[in-house]
């Protein structure tokens, strides 16, 4: 007769809580060590009760009168407890009977507040979500673009996840947003910022969806001991399928592969359908990697089993688009060569995966001779993450400047059309700086500003603007590459276009008016430098003006499309009454010095600036500043700019110029 599921899962849960006790006190042993167990097998002795007597009298106190015997814990001196005066009168409470003793019940501190991030460290304030209803938190936050390649837009998330700040007011729907932060930051892959954040919230160790989410980032990052170690302390109380399967994987990986496969039969047995985990606990136990024809959304779990089985995992483990999964494709030896390659530019961009690592990823490939007597070639007619390596190899073996140039401005051009040109500038920004400006590289000198500007790297682009600014003196093409540079060069803040201003802009219009896409180029241009408070004259405007008055665009759901306006009317209206007080202050305070009388009015809190931070991520989506319509990110910006974050804004419109080929 066969069990109920019901019973069934009882009877799964019975084993796998008693197969848990034996290794968790195994544990104990080899954490305390040697001289606990020689202690218990002594015997204990005995002595007396001891008298224990009342202070001497009112005046004695054992921790400061010399003459009283020091107070002391397994042999080790306790430090004095701090008096009654230390502590916060919202702590302590008037007890008539007590004689300088307060006592009072501690206020239970809620998690969500917690965070690693101070104003003063760039976090978003302690107040940042005032005038924010805590309903449209729980239902937003979730949806946060994790995935989107701007450098700005994960800066702005990251900061917003580990900010120190008040709970948003209303009552809450029992979502734990310390756990939403917590697992946005896991799925970016920001795994340093997973364990700060945990570190710094309370009473993570009994919340069961902090604890799996610190498990799930330690199979992630290989390290199958710590995760075991949190799944042996849940599989105990809980009776949930995901604790079930991270300690029968555990038990496998223990070489208790009897016990496993008991506990794999049970599980069948309540209607279980993960063939990939049964799989991969089969080939555990047999020794034979497993066969995984499909695995389009795989979990931390089956990750980490298909390394340590040797799995070979299939094309489609890629369709996942959580950087943190990327992540640990990329350097998992059991993935095929180009699959790591894609998931490693594709965690690099979502800032991941450190650039160094896809940089060995990259010189890992061995190519053919043939590969690398033509690699330009194989450019012009192939692209993907293999042609990137080809580039990257020939790079490094190159001697010559021109060669080299050559090599960097064709991987910069693909990057580009792919939409990785970010990503690809950071790793072969170390090739780039070794090339030395020169007249023969003139041609190259407007792709290496833009990429060494575009990396902070200002003293080498200084060079190369020298030497532009030095042959249009007497060349008409390079007086020409000059126009058409200076727009982003005055985008990305750099002094050399201190000079240059919007008033200039129909110079560089003239530039590239008869290419393609011209009118698109710069009617983004254009927006961009608006929403950044640098207006562009109307008659540059009319110039664009045609018959063609409309468009396909992508907007966000009309009722966020709203949100943001309204939040953003409402931080503005905070942002000026606040720099009006201050000013008013200001003004003051000079009243005051020459004998006047007159009261400083106080500063307004700014209210809603997460929010608007929040609606601006959302509303650009995964796509980012780089395909986003010019319209959508005008308001961005201008939304960012409004709430404070004047630098953030200037970083997203150099990344969506470049990405469009400005």
């Amino acid at each position: 007769m066969t069990a109920s599921p019901v019973k069934a899962t009882s009877r799964i849960h019975a084993a796998i809580k008693a197969a848990a006790v034996l290794p968790l006190a195994g544990l104990f042993f080899l954490y305390s060590g040697p001289g606990v167990e020689a202690q218990l097998s002594q015997p204990i002795k005995l002595s007396p009760p001891q008298k224990l007597a009342p202070p001497a009298g009112p005046g004695t106190n054992a921790w400061t009168d010399p003459g009283a015997s020091p107070r002391t814990n397994m042999g080790q001196p306790v430090t004095p407890p701090p008096s009654s005066a230390s502590f916060p009168s919202s702590l302590t409470g008037a007890n008539p009977l007590a004689t300088g003793v307060q006592v009072d019940n501690l206020q239970t501190i809620d998690p969500d507040t917690a965070g690693t991030l101070t104003k003063e460290q760039g976090g978003f304030g302690a107040n940042m979500w005032k005038g924010t209803e805590r309903s449209i938190v729980e239902r937003l936050l979730p949806q946060l673009p994790v995935s989107a390649s701007s450098a700005a837009m994960r800066d702005l998330m990251r900061r917003m996840l580990l900010s120190i700040s008040r709970v948003p007011e209303g009552k809450s729907t029992g979502v734990s947003l310390v756990a939403v932060r917590v697992k946005l930051l896991a799925a970016m892959g920001d795994l340093v910022a997973v364990n700060t954040l945990l570190n710094a919230t309370p009473g993570r160790s009994t919340d069961q969806e902090l604890v799996r989410v610190e498990t799930e980032v330690r199979f992630l990052s290989n390290d199958n001991a710590r995760a075991c170690a949190l799944a042996g302390g849940q599989v105990r109380d809980q009776n949930v399928p995901y604790w079930q399967k991270a300690f029968l994987f555990c038990q496998a990986l223990a070489g208790e592969h009897s016990k496993a496969s008991l506990g794999v039969s049970l599980m069948r047995e309540t209607g279980e359908k993960d063939e990939v985990f049964f799989s991969l606990i089969e080939a555990l136990g047999s020794g034979i990697p497993a066969s995984i024809p499909t695995l389009p959304d795989p979990t931390p779990l089956h990750l980490a089993m298909a390394r340590v089985a040797k799995a070979k995992l299939p094309q489609d483990v890629i369709s996942s688009n959580r950087p943190g999964v990327l992540r640990t494709i990329a350097i998992s030896p059991n993935a095929p060569v180009d699959l790591r390659l894609e998931a490693a530019e594709r965690a690099e961009s979502a800032g991941a995966l450190p650039v160094d690592s896809l940089r060995q990823l990259y010189t890992s490939v061995s190519f053919s001779e043939q590969d690398l007597a033509n690699p330009l070639s194989r450019a012009e007619t192939e692209g993907g993450p293999m042609t990137r390596a080809l580039l990257y190899h020939t790079s490094l073996i190159q001697t010559v400047p021109t060669a080299q140039a050559e090599v960097v401005s064709r991987a910069f051009g693909l990057g580009r059309d792919e939409g990785r040109y970010a990503s690809v500038v950071r790793v072969f920004m170390p090739v780039l700086k070794r090339i030395p400006p020169s007249a023969e590289l003139l041609w190259f000198a407007p792709e290496a500003v833009r990429a060494l500007l575009l990396n902070g790297e200002t003293i080498p682009a200084e060079a190369w603007f020298a030497l532009m600014r030095a042959s249009a003196l007497f060349n008409k093409e390079s007086s020409k590459g000059l126009a058409a540079l200076m727009p982003i060069v005055r985008l990305m803040g750099s002094s050399e276009a201190a000079d240059w201003n919007t008033k200039k802009i129909s110079a560089w219009w003239k530039t590239i008016k008869g290419k393609k896409d011209a009118a698109a180029k710069a009617a983004l241009l254009y927006s961009l430098f608006d929403a950044l408070g640098e207006a562009v004259p109307p008659e540059s405007w009319k110039s664009l003006v045609s018959g063609t008055g409309r468009r396909s665009v992508s907007m966000p759901n009309p009722a966020l499309w709203f949100r943001l306006l309204e939040a953003t009317e409402a931080v503005g209206v905070g942002g000026t009454e606040k720099v009006v007080a201050q000013a008013g202050n200001q003004a003051s305070d000079a009243t005051a010095e020459s004998g006047g009388s007159s009261a400083p009015a106080p500063a307004k809190e700014v209210n809603r600036v997460a929010e608007t931070v929040l609606l601006s991520l959302l509303a650009l989506g995964d796509a980012g500043p780089g395909g986003a319509d010019p319209l959508l990110l005008r308001q961005v910006l201008i939304s960012l700019r409004t709430a404070g974050f004047d630098r953030e804004a200037r970083i997203m419109a150099v990344e969506a110029a470049l990405a469009a080929g400005l």
